[in-house]
């Protein structure tokens, strides 16, 4: 033994001995870590967290606000959270004259056009990761009949989430989904 480990405790007179069992444990370490992020079976839905990566479609319905405010929608338009500029963004807009309920002249309830107010459905779209058990849009959570503050530079409402739509990055077809990606209310 005497000639493989010298008196200074170097490995054939080159290497200490601490400093090789040192990288072992680094090497082993890193080992690990690689395998179970690129496991497939430790994650959602059978899906690596590197391709869980979809674009998502969010619908939002916001009633009974002012035309003014609903006029500066425009799609293109940055959602902003936290005072700053998000990925979200508008991809369109439909504005529509506010239906609110009422009564006529026997008290029955009737459904009406509000003559001033408008209600607006807006779809925004972001990059999430599909895997993850939480869908953030414009950094906030989006659930179907969740409240949602739509924020652009411009423009603050209170919205309900009225459907979200998953899509493969880059996909072109906005207006169709397999039933298993789509939900709605």
């Amino acid at each position: 033994m005497s000639k493989i480990v010298d008196e200074k405790g170097k490995l054939f007179g080159i290497v200490n001995i601490v400093d090789l069992l040192v990288a072992i444990v680094i090497i082993g370490v890193i080992a690990v870590i690689g395998i179970r992020i690129t496991s497939s079976a430790r994650n959602a839905e059978g899906e690596s967290p590197l391709d869980g990566k979809k674009e998502i479609y969010v619908t939002l319905y916001g009633n009974s606000i002012v035309p003014e405010a609903a006029e500066t929608l425009k799609p293109g338009d940055k959602l902003v959270a936290n005072n700053v500029f998000t990925d979200a963004e508008i991809v369109s807009v439909d504005v529509a004259p506010a239906a609110y309920i009422t009564t006529n002249s026997d008290g029955e309830a009737i459904l009406e056009e509000h003559p001033l107010w408008k209600d607006i459905t807006v779809v925004i779209k972001d990059t999430v990761n599909a895997s993850s058990p939480i869908l953030k849009a414009g950094n906030q959570e989006v659930r179907v009949n969740y409240n949602f503050i739509l924020k652009t530079q411009q423009f603050e409402a209170n919205c309900k989430v009225r459907g979200i739509e998953l899509k493969d990055i880059g996909s072109t077809d906005t207006t169709e989904a397999t039933e298993s990606e789509t939900v709605t209310e």
